[in-house]
């Protein structure tokens, strides 16, 4: 019987929470240090503390995405940063790092967590507080 959840793991990387994702192998150290040469890259070259969000690796097409999120427009550069910085360190093509773009978020609230929200609003993850709320509606019965 298939099981699901073998082929990805959460990686925490200082203030990055990067998914490990692969299409039909496993999470190894090679991703693991990918993850961590991202996370200093984008940390020594955006102002605004880009996160990376997701390595994922195609096994049959032998491709790496290397998937960044930031609220910041000028962080869009990084493509161009991790590409330079992974072609030196592994000298093939086969790496392909992405920024994406997404709206700020409600700094103000308590439950605000830039790193969350970045992932969320990329779609690396599911919002915890809309389940949560959906949840709690469909259980409360409306007054009479």
């Amino acid at each position: 019987m298939p099981s699901t959840g073998f082929h990805s793991e959460w990686l925490t990387v200082g203030h990055h929470r990067v998914l490990l994702h692969c299409r039909a192998s496993f999470p190894d150290e090679k991703m693991r240090f990918m993850a961590n040469v991202a996370a200093i890259t984008c940390d020594a070259n955006s102002e605004r503390r880009a996160r990376v969000v997701e390595i994922f690796y195609d096994d049959k097409a032998c491709i790496w995405t290397v998937s960044v999120a930031s609220t910041d427009a000028a962080d869009k550069q990084l493509e161009d940063t991790l590409l330079t910085v992974f072609h030196t360190m592994y000298g093939h093509g086969n790496i392909q790092p992405q920024v994406q773009i997404v709206d700020e978020g409600n700094t103000e609230s308590d439950h605000y967590d830039p790193t969350e929200h970045l992932s969320v609003s990329s779609g690396v993850a599911v919002d915890r507080w809309r389940h949560r709320d959906a949840e709690y509606q469909g259980t409360v019965r409306p007054p009479a």
